[in-house]
């Protein structure tokens, strides 16, 4: 079976990791797998790298007629000639582009990763997938009456990952894109927290993102220049190094419909706490593979860091468990097998 694999969005945040794994899991499943991106994107030399066949296509996304027109025009020339069988298409606002550009002939496979929903253009699509369990509640929650089926991110772990104590001067770690709602200025309060309370740690944010500024900031006003790193991307080639460095891995967010970062982190044997934000508490069992703890509340993750660097011993289950729960749930080996059945659904 010939199947396109279809973004839209330039950076590297969680739907764009996904991507590129579906990519790879449909294609060590044996499926004829072709990427379109836009131009520019952020994931284009991670597929060329992967030797991943990929596309890409120029167009704006401004949704004025005649950019529309451009637009569809541009991804018909690039997708019509590939004749593809199905196409999986990762963003709702181009739903009705694909399946303009393509006809109605080629089944559209509709992947939701967010909790912005409205019915927009969702009777472009044939069958709709949701990332996790919630957004497929929140989707049933704002009345789409369709069957949807659930198909969770997927982590590839490449390496063996090793368990490691937790050391005198633990690194806490982070990474993301840098946006107001991902919480890392919370983050940095709780780091401000433990050194008045002279708690000793190293920190490291990484990412990229419109809080830059603020987040430099932030950490002058608390007077952690010497304590905390703020960094850039993290590139898939470096994303395990980087984990395997992390003594703790923090996910803040307000919203999260899956999170990504956190299979990533618990893969590599991390002790993980996230907020209760949506994804995290449908992938961690708060005390038996990670923490969870409510969002918005310094304090109270400066006092799960805490528990976690003076009671280790006590605790070094967790990491052991965590790799457990990603390799039966969320590794590449498990979500090809329910990837696996959609496409023999699709293709009857």
């Amino acid at each position: 079976m010939k199947i396109i694999n279809f973004i839209s969005g330039k950076d590297l945040g969680g739907p764009k990791q996904s991507f590129v794994l579906y990519s790879k899991s449909l294609s060590d499943m044996g499926e004829e797998v072709i990427s379109v991106v836009r131009k520019g994107a952020a994931i284009e030399p991670i597929l060329n790298e992967m030797d991943l066949p990929v596309h890409t296509v120029t167009y704006s996304r401004l949704t004025q007629y005649l950019f529309n027109k451009s637009a569809v025009k541009n991804i018909q020339n690039i997708m019509q000639p590939l004749q593809a069988d199905v196409i999986f298409v990762h963003k709702q606002s181009d739903f009705k582009m694909v399946r303009e550009a393509v006809g109605a002939a080629v089944k559209i496979i509709g992947v939701m990763h967010s909790f912005n929903f409205n019915a927009k253009y969702i009777e472009y699509i044939d069958t709709l997938v949701a990332v996790s369990e919630p957004v497929k509640q929140y989707l049933i929650a704002n009345n789409y009456k369709g069957s949807v089926l659930v198909i969770p991110n997927m982590v590839n772990v490449t390496t063996n990952p090793s368990y490691k104590d937790i050391p005198e001067i633990p690194l806490i770690g982070t990474m993301g894109v840098f946006r107001r709602n991902k919480n890392f200025h919370i983050l940095i309060q709780s780091l401000s927290i433990l050194k008045s309370r002279g708690v000793p740690f190293r920190a490291v944010i990484a990412g990229e993102g419109r809080a830059k500024l603020e987040l430099i900031y932030l950490r002058w006003k608390y007077g952690l220049s010497n304590d905390l790193t703020i960094r850039g991307w993290v590139s898939n080639k470096e994303r395990d190094n980087f984990l395997d460095e992390l003594d703790l891995f923090v996910l803040c967010s307000t919203k999260e419909t899956f999170g990504m970062v956190v299979i990533e982190a618990m893969a590599r044997m991390k002790r993980v706490i996230a907020t209760i934000c949506g994804g995290p508490e449908h992938i961690i069992t708060h005390g038996k593979d990670g923490y969870l703890i409510n969002s918005g509340d310094s304090k109270l993750l400066a006092n799960q860091i805490t528990d976690i660097i003076q009671c280790s011993q006590e605790i070094d289950k967790i990491p052991n468990n965590a790799l457990k729960t990603v390799t039966n749930n969320y590794s590449t080996e498990a979500v090809s097998k329910i990837l696996q059945k959609l496409i023999q659904l699709t293709s009857t």
